[in-house]
């Protein structure tokens, strides 16, 4: 298949079941970005709208369904490689893309479920180049609506939600290698949330003990 050109296919096709290979380019002209894929696969739609690509029943060869997936990418180009869901303790879900030039890339998995309405910012991660975890808000930021954006990485990142989902798809990978790849996340990163748990609670501690001094003085 032809790599999609900009200028002379339309942005928006929808079909059923269309296919989808490692060849072919979703460019975002305005941004000076693109969007690929590291394999195979289907989409019933894509659409280009306020330079962000929206992606319905996306399905990558060895992945899960990404039903709603949301991406925009400025001043780099952006290969995706997987979208799995890990049915171990938590149900967690994990994008894995590969990133040429340092700008910006705007991402939403289309994950619904919040808690009392609000995202909680603990039950994300971003990763670069597999084990190196970014601090929020250096590097990295979430949205109310559950949308990520990383900025000024290259090479390997990660995306995960550590949460609890409902109705999730069946997965198309055998099961030890859905746990294998879970425990070892799991194993790798319990640590680390630890600490950044505790950071949080000593930071917001130390945030209201200077409003009550103010207030008090």
């Amino acid at each position: 298949m032809l790599s999609i050109c900009p200028w002379i296919l339309p942005y928006s096709r929808a079909q059923t079941n269309t296919p989808l290979t490692s060849t072919d380019k979703f460019a975002i002209p305005a941004f000076n970005g693109t969007i690929s894929f590291a394999v195979n696969g289907t989409y019933s739609n894509a659409t280009l709208e306020n330079n962000t690509w929206t992606f319905s029943n996306l399905l990558l060869n060895g992945s899960q369904l990404l039903e709603n997936f949301k991406i925009s990418a400025q001043n780099s180009n952006v290969e995706i490689l997987s979208f799995t869901l890990f049915n171990f303790t938590r149900h967690t879900s994990r994008l894995r893309y590969t990133v040429e030039g340092q700008g910006k890339q705007i991402v939403n998995l289309g994950i619904n479920t919040t808690q009392n309405g609000e995202w909680n910012s603990l039950d994300w991660s971003v990763i670069k180049n597999n084990n190196v975890f970014m601090t929020e808000n250096e590097g990295w930021s979430i949205t109310h609506d559950g949308t990520v954006t990383v900025d000024g990485v290259v090479g390997n990142v990660s995306i995960v939600y550590w949460g609890f989902l409902q109705n999730l798809p069946s997965s198309n990978l055998p099961f030890y290698l859905q746990h294998s790849v879970a425990i070892t996340i799991v194993a790798a990163t319990a640590v680390v949330i630890s600490v950044a748990v505790a950071i949080k609670m000593v930071n917001q501690k130390q945030s209201n003990k200077q409003v009550k001094d103010t207030r008090a003085n």
